[in-house]
C-alpha cells in the first residue's frame, strides 16, 4: 500500500509504501476519533426517577395490603376456632356431669317388672329433683331450654360430694347476645338445701337450682351460643315431649329418668356476632329464624353443635 507525501525543503512528492507501524497508528487515530464522536453520558431523567418511585411505592402498598389481609384472615380464623372450641368443650363438660348423675334411691325399684304394689315404694335417700328440664331462668325470648341435675363432683382425691349443676343460655342486655352458662352450687350448700327441705320431705328444683342465690356460680362456658335444645328419649328410642320434666316430681312419685338425651345449640364466631349486635338489641332476632336480621346476619355464619348422651 502506498500514500502520497512531500518531504524536506525540497518538494519531493511521490508514492511511499505504508508500512505496518504507520498503518497501526492510522487505525488507532481513526478509532479514537470515532469513539470520541460517539461518546455519550448515560443518566436517568427526573421524570424517569419519579415514575420508578411511584411504581415502587405502589408495589409496597399492594404487598402491605396483601399481608394485612392475610394476617386479618388468620386472626379471624384463629378466633373462630377458639370460639367453636369453647362450644365443643361445653358439650364435653355436660357429658361429664351427666355421667356422674346422682338419683333418688327407692325401695323397691319402682321401675322393675313387674311393677311393685302402689304405695309400697319408699325413698331411701332424701327425695329431690335430681334431674330437671325446666325454665328456671326466665329467658326474655321463648325457645331456649334448660337442664339441671345433681351430680357427684369430686372435691378431693378420695371423696365425692353431691353438687347442683345446670346449663342454660342467658341473654346479656348490655352485650346484646346470648351465652351458654353453667350453674354450679357446691356440695355444702346443696346438702344444706336438701336437709332444710327434709322437713317438707322434698327438695324442689326451684330450691336446689336457684340462680339468684348468692352462693352459686354462673360461669360463661361459651359466648355467642343460643337455641339450646334438650331432646329426651325413653328406653324404646321414642321421644319424650314433656317439658318441664322433673325426676322426681315429689316425695312419693318416682319419675323415670330418660334413657338418653340429645343436646344441641347454635354458635357463631365473634366477628359475625359483632355485626348482629351492631344492628339489633333484641333477643328475639337471635331466636326467630324468620326475621330479616337472622337471615342476613346470623344464618350464613351459624354452626350447630349436637351430642347424644346416654344417662346412667
Amino acid at each position: 500500500m502506498f500514500f502520497w507525501c512531500s518531504h524536506g525543503s525540497k518538494s519531493r512528492r511521490g508514492w511511499l509504501p505504508l508500512t505496518a507501524p504507520w498503518l497501526q497508528r492510522l487505525r488507532s487515530h481513526r478509532e479514537f476519533t470515532f469513539a470520541k464522536q460517539h461518546e455519550r453520558v448515560s443518566a436517568f431523567t427526573l421524570v424517569e426517577l419519579l415514575i420508578a418511585t411511584g411504581i415502587t411505592v405502589a408495589m409496597v402498598l399492594m404487598l402491605g395490603l396483601m399481608l394485612g389481609s392475610l394476617m386479618g384472615n388468620a386472626s379471624h380464623a384463629t378466633t373462630r376456632v377458639d370460639a367453636f372450641r369453647d362450644a365443643r368443650a361445653a358439650l364435653q363438660m355436660i357429658e361429664r356431669d351427666l355421667r356422674n348423675l346422682v338419683r333418688t334411691q327407692w325401695s323397691p325399684d319402682p321401675f322393675s317388672s313387674p311393677a311393685p304394689t302402689p304405695g309400697t315404694v319408699k325413698p331411701l335417700t332424701l327425695p329431690a329433683a335430681y334431674f330437671a328440664l325446666d325454665n328456671i331462668y326466665t329467658d326474655p325470648a321463648a325457645g331456649n331450654q334448660q337442664l339441671y341435675a345433681l351430680v357427684a363432683a369430686k372435691t378431693t382425691a378420695s371423696s365425692g360430694d353431691v353438687c347442683a349443676v345446670g346449663y342454660y343460655c342467658r341473654w346479656d342486655p348490655q352485650l346484646h347476645a346470648y351465652s351458654l352458662r353453667r350453674f354450679f352450687r357446691g356440695s355444702t350448700i346443696t346438702f344444706a338445701v336438701m336437709k332444710e327441705a327434709a322437713a317438707a320431705n322434698y327438695a324442689t328444683d326451684r330450691a336446689l337450682y336457684d340462680l339468684s342465690a348468692l352462693d352459686v356460680k354462673n360461669d360463661v362456658l361459651a359466648a355467642y351460643v343460643w337455641n339450646l335444645k334438650i331432646t329426651m328419649y325413653n328406653s324404646s328410642g321414642a321421644v319424650i315431649n314433656t317439658y318441664p320434666y322433673v325426676c322426681d316430681p315429689n316425695a312419693t312419685t318416682p319419675q323415670a329418668l330418660p334413657a338418653a338425651i340429645e343436646i344441641s345449640f347454635n354458635a357463631i364466631s365473634p366477628q359475625a356476632a359483632q355485626a348482629m349486635m351492631s344492628v339489633s338489641s333484641s333477643p328475639n332476632d337471635w331466636m326467630d329464624t324468620t326475621t330479616q336480621n337472622y337471615q342476613r346476619l346470623i344464618a350464613p355464619h351459624a354452626y350447630q353443635f349436637r351430642s347424644r348422651i346416654n344417662l346412667p
